[in-house]
């Protein structure tokens, strides 16, 4: 319980991190879970390659944790799966090409 009475779900993080930014990065993702009230369970160093990502994946599938956090984008491995686009980011990179576009198939 908390000092108001009520009962907190405990949420759970891991650090993702590659070993050549390890110094560089762990304080600052370590200092994000204090701030967000998340509790540090894990920090996965990895190589440049990504072959701890699939630990990363099974630890959130098995509920060990429910937050993976990384310091960049460019941590994390470029093939990886679960994938995630940040159409935001898109912006920064490429510019708009309406010969390209699509429109989306909206589920209900």
């Amino acid at each position: 319980m908390d000092n108001t009475g009520s009962h907190r779900r405990l949420t759970t993080a891991a650090i993702y991190v590659t070993a050549p930014n390890l110094r560089r990065y762990t304080d600052r993702c370590a200092d994000y879970c204090n701030r967000r009230g998340l509790t540090l369970t894990a920090v996965v160093v990895d190589d440049l390659g990504g072959g701890r990502w699939p630990e990363v994946v099974q630890m959130v599938m098995d509920g060990t944790v429910q937050v993976v956090v990384v310091a960049d984008r460019d941590e994390l491995p470029p093939d990886r799966t679960p994938r995630l686009d940040v159409v935001a980011e898109e912006r920064r990179h490429l510019s708009p090409d309406p010969q390209r576009g699509c429109r989306p198939r909206l589920l209900h």
